[in-house]
């Protein structure tokens, strides 16, 4: 993946003339790009064979989307962050629609989405946004920006969740579909904390070991 973002990004460079330095923000931008497409392929495929692609779909949004502000917590290497997140995505749509979904509870989901929320705005005020070595936030001014667009859209998700619990009663659909943006958002939040990065730290370790051993 990788590879080829830097191959399309030298030829774009070369055909403009372009520095290294520019040629980097390229293929930087070709490396998110390819992985955002193949991700979101990998999560409806998987989704779709596992019978709740929807609900996959939605995990995978419902994070991504915040992750676009909040930043998080890095793989390895893009193949790494791919597999693993469109697994993930998948298994989580599908123990949202077929497992959790059939012992809801009313009491206990709402006692579940303020917990989430709270501690998501927490997670956000203390940690957003979480930068990488590629791409580092230098300035204050942007932090603060991305830190305040991280709290819109959680409250764009919590308004969203409200009026999902409120019709789901009777809507296994409305049902499934809250659980999966709650497991897309408190896997994001997850990312932000130490925790978090710990956990991804170690799957690098171990993924990127198998892979040499491979």
């Amino acid at each position: 993946m990788e590879i080829l973002a830097r191959r399309l990004a030298r030829k774009v460079s070369v055909s403009l003339n372009y520095d290294e330095e520019k040629e980097a923000v390229i293929a930087y931008g070709l490396v998110a790009a390819i992985q955002i497409l193949t991700t979101i392929l990998l999560v409806f495929l998987l989704g779709l064979i596992l019978g709740a692609m929807i609900e996959a779909l939605i995990v995978c949004f419902s994070a991504s989307i915040l992750r676009k502000y909040s930043g998080g917590a890095h793989a390895g290497t893009a193949e790494i962050c791919t597999v693993f997140s469109s697994i993930f995505c998948a298994c989580a749509g599908l123990v949202s629609k077929k497992l959790l979904t059939g012992i809801y509870s009313s009491p206990v989901m709402a006692v579940v989405l303020i917990v989430i929320f709270c501690l998501s705005f927490i997670a956000v005020y203390k940690f957003a946004p979480v930068d990488s070595p590629n791409k580092p936030i230098r300035t204050e001014k942007k932090k603060k920006a991305m830190r305040k667009g991280s709290c819109v859209i959680l409250v764009a998700y919590a308004v969203i969740s409200a009026v999902m619990f409120f019709f789901g009663e009777r809507n296994g659909a409305l049902k499934s579909y809250l659980i999966s943006m709650l497991f897309g958002i408190a896997w994001q939040i997850f990312t932000l904390t130490r925790l978090g990065a710990l956990f991804i730290e170690k799957m690098n370790k171990l993924l990127m070991r198998k892979e040499v051993r491979g």
